[in-house]
């Protein structure tokens, strides 16, 4: 249902805005590519909480760009981002290490406020779709169990953004933003409701 709701909004925000930038200025539609930083907030394991570390990870994808007004822009995407975390803990010399990868479909929905016209801040929500994940834990750096199944993990992330743009030409643009799921990752709200996704991301975008 709630998949639903989000995709019949996006849908019709894009034609509200669709038909408003027809009657006013020019939409650009876009490709973008970026890295980013993650992390998946506070791991529980063996009755232990952890705090996860930042892992490098990347996103590519689609944006439209649909002005409702001088100051003000709708603008949707499509996005493929890989997002990650990792846990690290030394106990009496046996050091272990947990390392999670995961592939979405992000889709954020956005207003971009032009403060100038070249800088914009931008407020949303994001809505993410698990495509594939591997869990990776070492001991003492040797890899001894791999986990690839998604079971455990949550099919669709609700979250939201904020972020700054800067268009470096009419065309080219660059985006900075951080990002923070609401949802925990995995199924289990109880041991782990304090595993969600956030982190920034740097990109840059060329419009046609």
């Amino acid at each position: 249902m709630k998949k639903l709701f989000i995709i019949a909004l996006g849908l019709t925000l894009s034609f509200i805005g669709l038909n408003t930038k027809a009657q006013t200025m020019d939409a650009k539609f876009g490709i973008k590519a970026g890295g980013n930083m993650t992390m998946m907030g506070k791991y529980n394991f063996a009755g232990t909480e952890y705090t996860s570390k930042y892992v490098p990870g990347w996103q590519a994808g689609f944006f439209l760009d649909l002005p409702l007004s001088e100051k003000l822009s709708f603008m949707p995407e499509v996005l493929y981002s890989k997002k990650g975390g990792k846990v690290v803990e030394t106990v009496g010399g046996t050091s272990g290490e947990i390392r999670l990868n995961a592939g979405y479909i992000d889709v954020p929905v956005m207003l971009s406020f032009n403060a100038t016209p070249e800088f914009s801040l931008q407020l949303g929500a994001q809505a993410s779709f698990l495509m594939d994940q591997t869990t990776k834990v070492y001991v003492n750096n040797n890899l001894t169990t791999t986990v690839t199944d998604k079971d455990n993990f949550r099919s669709s992330i609700a979250g939201g953004i904020v972020g700054l743009g800067y268009k470096i030409t009419p065309k080219v643009n660059l985006n900075a933003r951080y990002t923070m799921d609401f949802q925990p990752i995995a199924k289990d709200d109880i041991n782990q409701d304090k595993s969600k996704f956030s982190g920034f991301a740097l990109s840059l975008g060329f419009g046609f």
